[in-house]
């Protein structure tokens, strides 16, 4: 049995279970925001159980977890009370405490793997040090640190959130921070933006292309990304104008940089993992990061991969 952990906005999981069905794999979804209501847990001699929609599971009849994109519990029967607070705490505990039965090596990925693998300031160091070409990069709050990079680099920079860089207003007006080119009136004007945050600066590569790959257990798929900005070079952040304009092609790695990807998810101990990478105008390949869970439906529906078909491999195997 598989189960799926995520919430039912979770558009990957709407194009994948369909697919799971159809090759005969069972799987339970489990979607975070309606779980408590349609679940009860126990726990006795040291073995527990969690019973969803009637179906009564045990560690032991787990194949696999799939952990996609699970939220903080919700119930609108618990009000935001300190008592409401108390009863999702105590849900949380007792889920993860059936959760925490199942062995590390069944989910894709282990929650603390995704978090080891998460922050982009290590991710960069880690994907130097096994080799790979990362942009010069700064990270910091002073004004003269800042305007020495812009002038080492000719005035060649970037500046990117190192969060999500999405912003979520009361207002339902949301922003997306996206990938930018740095402007020397920015330097001039930002000191006191540059004090009440670290900002992250990198060189800005020029690239031929962006590469998008992804590793399932071992199966690799990787896309060439195809956008251009107003001066026509290689748009700075290819998702920009909503893709929209992309045009993809199936790329085969050199073995480098297939072997890096393969070490890279060794190294944080990841069985998925979503990975951009550029090859600039001189033909090098350019790490930027690695998100451990990453979206990809949309690349087998508009680029016409079949990564869908690597995690049925996956969750074929017991």
């Amino acid at each position: 049995m598989i189960l799926a952990l995520t919430n039912n906005e979770d558009a990957t999981c709407d194009y994948l279970l369909p697919i799971l069905a159809e090759a005969g794999i069972p799987f339970l979804r489990l979607d975070t925001d309606t779980l408590i209501s349609e679940s009860s847990l126990s726990y006795c001699k040291g073995s527990p159980t969690f019973t969803v929609r009637g179906q009564r599971l045990s560690p032991k009849t787990i194949s696999h977890i799939w952990y996609r994109r699970p939220e903080r519990l919700k119930d609108a029967r618990f009000s935001d009370t300190p008592e409401g607070s108390f009863i999702i705490n105590e849900w949380s505990e007792a889920i993860e405490g059936f959760l925490s039965h199942v062995p590390r090596a069944k989910w894709i990925n282990h929650p603390s793997a995704n978090v080891a693998a998460s922050n982009k300031l290590e991710q960069l160091s880690c994907a130097s040090k096994l080799g790979m070409r990362i942009p010069d990069t700064l990270m910091t709050q002073d004004e003269f640190e800042a305007k020495a990079f812009f002038e080492r680099h000719n005035g060649n920079v970037i500046a990117k959130p190192m969060s999500n860089g999405y912003i979520e207003r009361s207002s339902g007006e949301d922003s997306l921070i996206y990938t930018s080119r740095v402007q020397s009136q920015y330097l001039q004007n930002g000191r006191d933006d540059l004090v009440q945050c670290p900002t992250l600066f990198q060189e800005c590569i020029l690239k031929l292309s962006d590469v998008r790959i992804t590793l399932t257990d071992g199966d690799i798929h990787a896309v060439e990304l195809h956008a251009a900005d107003s001066d026509g070079q290689q748009r700075c952040d290819i998702r920009r104008n909503n893709m929209a304009d992309v045009e993809y092609t199936h790329t085969t790695l050199p073995p480098p940089i297939s072997d890096f990807v393969s070490r890279l998810a060794n190294r944080y101990e990841l069985r998925f993992a979503a990975i951009d990478m550029a090859i600039d105008v001189d033909g090098n390949w350019v790490f930027f990061e690695v998100n451990p869970n990453g979206q990809w439906a949309w690349l087998d529906l508009t680029a016409g991969t079949n990564i869908a078909a690597s995690f049925v491999k996956s969750f074929s195997n017991a």
